[in-house]
């Protein structure tokens, strides 16, 4: 969202331009000027002091289905302001000087002979109080002209002769920037049907100027209004100083300037009705009140309409209501947690028992065609009928698959196998199960946009489509298939990837629900032919922000391994072999309890085992790392007893001993002393292995600076990326407990 320096800036830039240039220029300035955040109302504003402006309502059919994300930037407004010889210091910022832009738009031009503004002020003769427009606004007519009969300036094909004039001039006082004019009712009426609006500005920019009622105090309070009238109403009311901006847009620049000239002062914001929000806005910037129409008034209802309607006594009491904006809302919650010593919180809950957290967001990575679309439907029609899936128990709630990648007919033809082979009716997931298809529109629900010269991050319509379908269908699980097709924006870039994360997880807080995010990774990573993988492609934002990771790889044999490399909420589950037989679906290739899966690694588990008590009675230790120049599998290999396995399958069988309470991790200082991480056999891995005590025991080589320090419990995950560190040659002192229970993954 844009601030009011950057809105401040491109109407600062706008106004320096020219608007009476020809049709083609006009409207690429007003599309660029969208594109950095402006209103058709800033475009109405600019245009209106041109000699050819057709009125209001051919600024809004010209511009009425421009967006802000056009082919035209915002950059192309403030290049050709640069050109024109608009320089940042009203807005504050540096600027470096710019060449003046290749492009036909026409500068500013030289007032013709007899419109500078100084010159058609000097002719213009006092205003008196029977003018028309001060009658019917019971205003008073100081300080103001009116242009003589006779007079030959013409505005916008219209003579000004009857009109009163009303000067902007600098905070500072001295000459008019510019000139309004203003129709009396009789010449209103004439300019209505010529399609003029009954105020015109002197052709060419506005300048910074505003026209003060009454007279500003210091330390005394001043009335912020849009127009003449409702400063006099102001002023009548009160007696206190009211400032004309000329203008909404121009309120927040006009009350800056007065803050910093008077940090005493008391400003009070007046705004029209339906602009109540944006001046609490402007007033918690520069320290100001507003005031707030009533509730039941006509869109663009202002204080001179009130004063009108119920008299100048009962604006003063509405003026006198004026308030202090609210304070911002603080971008974070205070948890309370005094009644922890009697409450029991409610601990968290899953979709999918371990794996996928309700109210979080899952995700799942594996490479193109590897499986996990079919896997994370068969999750689907589980969840939706409260069947277990792998023999892990599902939560039963409504499901929503949303595809960017696979069309209907793909989706339909896998539906149709997965319920025939989980033996499921079709018919009982009416109402239950919701297959979105996104492949013939945009999918997107994230996007990198350009906005004022800026790249940001945004959800898209359809992202807010899906949300309003979540939260009308009570739904309690989401896949996204997946991350490729709903992000448009790069892998890499931390914030956008956070962002996007964090839309998903708004839905899933508000929905309690669980959201599970499918991501491609290279074909490498997958297969698992590089050692340490992290299971995910791009930014550490997408492990960061997920608070539960799963990571599918298929073997060489078409074997597949459902991992779970991160859990914030609990333990990590251990891994599930996956089958898939030609013409079926994925199934589990054996159970879940560690003993039952450690039965057909038993030999080579207990030779690595055994490997590593050797190394450690001898001094040389195994380092936990797997990225490590002399990571386990390199060290270990030298050994004539190493069994022939891959790099991968170590590891494998490392975290499997680990999760059974078979090793530990220990800490120690390194010769650098520098902290490392070392693997210790257990008592229990050395019963299962067969290693008499002598090979086993630890403490001669390697002294314990903590000796009276609890014996290690069973380590409760293995981290998919432990920190790095070399395998130790000589013995080193341990400054730590072994480092049991670790949940983190990291």
């Amino acid at each position: 969202m844009l601030n009011r320096h950057d809105l401040d800036r491109a109407r600062s830039a706008l106004n320096h331009l020219d608007p009476g240039c020809n049709r083609e220029d006009w409207h690429r300035i007003g599309r660029a000027a969208i594109a950095a955040g402006l209103t058709v109302d800033d475009l109405d504003a600019w245009s209106s002091s041109a000699a050819n402006y057709k009125g209001e309502r051919d600024v809004r059919a010209a511009f009425r289905t421009i967006k802000p994300e056009g082919k035209t930037g915002a950059g192309t407004l403030f290049y050709l302001a640069g050109g024109a010889g608009w320089t940042e210091q009203a807005t504050g910022a540096a600027r470096s000087p710019r060449k003046a832009p290749a492009s036909h738009v026409e500068a500013p031009r030289t007032p013709r002979p007899g419109m500078n503004a100084a010159e058609v002020w000097a002719r213009c003769k006092p205003a008196t109080a029977a003018h028309g427009y001060i009658v019917a606004k019971d205003g008073r007519p100081q300080g103001l002209r009116v242009v003589p009969e006779g007079d030959p300036l013409t505005v916008a094909g219209l003579g000004m002769a009857g009109a009163l004039v009303v000067p902007l001039q600098p905070l500072a006082g001295g000459e008019p920037v510019s000139l309004q004019f203003i129709a009396p009712p009789a010449m209103a009426a004439t300019w209505k049907a010529a399609g003029r609006p009954g105020k015109l500005n002197l052709p060419g920019p506005l300048g910074g100027g505003v026209f003060i009622v009454g007279e500003l105090v210091p330390a005394g309070t001043a009335y912020l209004c849009e127009g003449i009238g409702q400063a006099w109403a102001c002023w009548t009311a009160t007696g206190a100083a009211a400032v004309v901006c000329f203008g909404w847009g121009r309120v927040h620049a006009v009350a800056a300037e007065l803050r910093e000239r008077d940090t005493s002062a008391r400003l009070v914001l007046v705004p029209d009705k339906g602009k109540e929000e944006e001046a609490e806005s402007i007033a918690r910037e520069v320290e100001a009140e507003f005031v707030n129409m009533p509730s039941d008034a006509a869109p663009n209802f202002d204080a001179n309409d009130y004063a009108a309607a119920h008299g100048h006594d009962a604006l003063e009491v509405l003026l006198s209501c004026a308030r202090r904006p609210a304070p911002t809302p603080l971008p974070f919650a205070v948890v309370p947690f005094a009644d922890l010593a009697t409450a029991d919180p409610t601990p968290p809950a899953f979709v999918w028992e371990g794996l996928v957290p309700a109210g979080h967001v899952t995700l799942l990575a594996a490479h193109g065609g590897t499986g996990k679309s079919m896997v994370a439907l068969m999750l689907a029609v589980a969840v939706a009928l409260g069947l277990p899936l792998f023999g892990i128990a599902t939560r039963r709630g409504i499901v929503a698959f949303y595809s960017g990648e696979d069309g209907a007919g793909l989706l339909r033809h896998r539906l149709r196998l997965v319920c025939r082979c989980m033996g499921v009716n079709v018919e009982d997931l009416t109402g239950r199960l919701f297959i979105l298809d996104a492949t013939d529109d945009d999918p997107t629900l994230f996007a990198e946009v350009s906005a004022a010269g800026r790249r940001e991050g945004v959800t898209t319509p359809t992202f807010a489509g899906l949300r309003d379908f979540i939260a009308a269908h009570g739904v309690s699980l989401l896949v996204v298939d997946n991350a490729s097709d709903a992000f448009d924006a790069s892998e890499i870039d931390r914030a956008r990837v956070r962002g996007f994360m964090r839309a998903l997880a708004r839905i899933a807080r508000e929905r309690d629900a669980g959201v599970l995010l499918l991501a491609h990774v290279d074909k490498g990573t997958s297969r698992g032919e590089r050692a340490g993988t992290e299971g995910y492609s791009g930014s550490t934002a997408w492990n960061n922000s997920a608070r539960s990771r799963l990571f599918m790889s298929r073997d060489k044999d078409g074997g597949l391994l459902l991992e779970h490399q991160k859990h914030n909420l609990g333990r990590l589950r251990e891994p599930l072999r996956l089958l898939w037989p030609e013409g079926r679906i994925p199934e589990a290739d054996e159970p879940m309890q560690p003993v039952v899966q450690g039965i057909a690694e038993r030999g080579h588990g207990k030779a690595l085992l055994r490997l590593i008590a050797e190394f450690t009675a001898r001094g040389e230790f195994v380092t936990t790392a797997t990225t490590s120049r002399t990571h386990a599998a390199r060290l270990l290999r030298q050994e004539p007893s190493y069994p022939k396995l891959k790099d991968g399958e170590v590891f494998d069988l490392l975290r499997r001993a680990e999760r059974a309470g078979h090793l530990e991790r220990i800490e120690f200082k390194g010769a650098d002393r520098h902290p490392r991480e070392r693997w210790h056999v257990t008592p229990a891995g050395a019963a299962l292995a067969g290693i008499d005590a002598a090979t086993a025991g630890t403490a001669a080589t390697s002294p314990v600076t903590a000796p009276d320090a609890p014996a290690a419990s069973a380590a409760g995950t293995a981290a998919t990326s432990p920190p790095g560190g070399m395998g130790e040659t000589e013995p080193q002192e341990d400054t730590a407990e072994p480092t049991a229970g670790r949940a983190d993954g990291c």
